[in-house]
């Protein structure tokens, strides 16, 4: 279409200016600034400038041209549209694309203009809007040659607002309906991407739940050792010098004397009892923490390939 159009331009040029085309000197929009410039010689040079390629000067020179009523025509609008996508004018694009609508809603290029509207709303950011006007250009021409394109700008709606899944139906939607079209290829791409970030996920998940794992066994253990100076400090459980730092009550014949001898009871009983837990516990989350640790490398193996 797009080729199509600049081959009219230059046919239009050709009987508009009376002459070749190629033979005409052409005039650049900044030339043509102000009161200088007339719209019907705006309008030829519109024409001429957009067959050339030089969206800049074709987008100001179709603006001055149709500011006239008598240039309008669902043609040249379609083209001031263009011409303002190719430079990257998004909001005039697209106040411009909906003044063509307004204006031409029978036009042969509604349909065109109506996915170049979500797609200049995408590039606007507003992914909301873009999902209404490209999910209507969808519904209203399932046989465009721009309707693969269409559903991938949909899928990238969804994707760079983190909801890979919907976003990855549409995708796969493309390669699997569209294989041959330029957007299955990107489609592709994306799947790919979206592949990536769940292993990825997942694997953060695994190293979470380790590290996780380590710190309650760290956390258990240094409860063992904080009771067993506790109850060192009382008196009610012996240690090596070569485990524990300096006993505070070595010397003192009376410490063990202070602590009365149904308190040691109570105190053995409950140390018996909590040795087998906190050692069951301990042992526990280790084999948890090798566990996961195994599970964690062999993600990493597979993913660099090994």
């Amino acid at each position: 279409m797009e080729r199509k159009l600049r081959i009219l331009a230059t046919v239009f040029c050709s009987f508009f200016l009376g002459a070749p085309v190629f033979a005409q000197e052409f005039v650049s929009a900044k030339n043509f600034y102000g009161e200088n410039l007339s719209p019907d010689t705006a309008l030829a040079n519109a024409y001429n400038a957009y067959a050339d390629g030089d969206y800049e000067s074709a987008s100001f020179l179709f603006r001055r041209a149709l500011s006239d009523r008598r240039n309008q025509s669902d043609g040249a609008l379609y083209m001031l549209v263009m011409a303002g996508i190719q430079i990257g004018d998004w909001q005039g694009a697209y106040a411009d694309a909906e003044y063509f609508l307004s204006s031409y809603p029978e036009s042969e290029y509604a349909p065109l203009i109506k996915y170049q509207a979500g797609r200049v709303l995408f590039n606007l950011g507003d992914h909301d809007k873009a999902l209404m006007a490209l999910g209507d250009f969808c519904h209203e021409n399932p046989g465009s040659v721009m309707y693969p394109s269409a559903l991938f700008l949909i899928g990238e709606c969804f994707y760079e607002g983190y909801d890979f899944d919907e976003a990855r139906s549409f995708y796969e939607c493309i390669v699997e309906k569209f294989p041959s079209d330029e957007k299955a290829k990107e489609a592709r791409y994306r799947l790919d991407s979206i592949d990536a970030y769940d292993r990825q996920e997942k694997l953060l998940y695994i190293l979470q739940q380790t590290g996780e794992n380590y710190l309650a066994s760290k956390e258990s253990y240094e409860k063992t050792l904080r009771r067993y100076e506790l109850e060192n400090l009382l008196g009610v459980r012996g240690k090596g010098a070569s485990d524990y730092p300096e006993n505070p009550f070595e010397g003192d014949s009376g410490a063990a004397e202070k602590v009365s001898a149904p308190e040691k009871s109570k105190a053995e009983e409950i140390e018996a009892t909590a040795d087998a837990e906190e050692r069951n516990s301990i042992l526990d989350a280790l084999q948890r923490l090798k566990t996961s640790a195994a599970e964690a490398q062999n993600l990493l193996d597979r993913e660099n390939g090994r």
